[in-house]
């Protein structure tokens, strides 16, 4: 019997990536620019993940009124451990017309980015989306909310 050396497959680098986006203040009309993550790896960037299950992640407040407004924008969530790489889309686009061939089109395009590439990929419409088939559900959330009140409370003694 001949023994074969066991292939070992490396864990691919696919680094965070942050840029900007422009926005808009639909109140007082203020154009400013807003940091947002276009790849998110929750390997180097744990709190990514926190920032996804409590759906703080993407929002900007206007500089000079204040307002609070969510960056609707495409990025990815990358899971190393799990060699998974998921594209978030935002989840009007899905009910825009779209539909399932829109699903299939999209999932497509990222298959073909990331053939090279030794990750299983999937899109999704929505944080929801994402939080329900991959990251836990409500009991994920639910444990990130604990999370976040305990690091607040132990910020608050310090």
């Amino acid at each position: 019997m001949t023994e074969r050396p066991e292939q070992v497959v490396s864990v691919p680098d696919l680094p965070t990536e942050f840029s900007e986006i422009e926005m808009r203040c639909a109140a007082c009309k203020t154009i400013w620019s807003a940091p947002v993550a276009r790849r998110v790896n929750v390997a180097t960037h744990p709190d990514a993940r926190y920032g996804i299950l409590l759906k703080t992640i993407h929002w900007t407040r206007c500089p000079l009124c204040k307002e609070p407004r969510q960056i609707e924008t495409i990025f990815e969530y990358f899971d190393p451990e799990q060699r998974l790489l998921i594209q978030v889309r935002p989840d009007w686009e899905i009910h825009a017309g779209g539909g399932e061939d829109w699903y299939w089109a999209r999932y497509e395009d990222l298959v073909l980015k990331y053939r090279d590439v030794d990750v299983r990929v999937d899109v999704v419409f929505g944080l929801d989306e994402l939080i329900a088939k991959y990251l836990g559900g409500e009991e994920a959330v639910a444990a990130a909310r604990n999370w976040w009140e305990q690091r607040r409370r132990e910020q608050g003694q310090s």
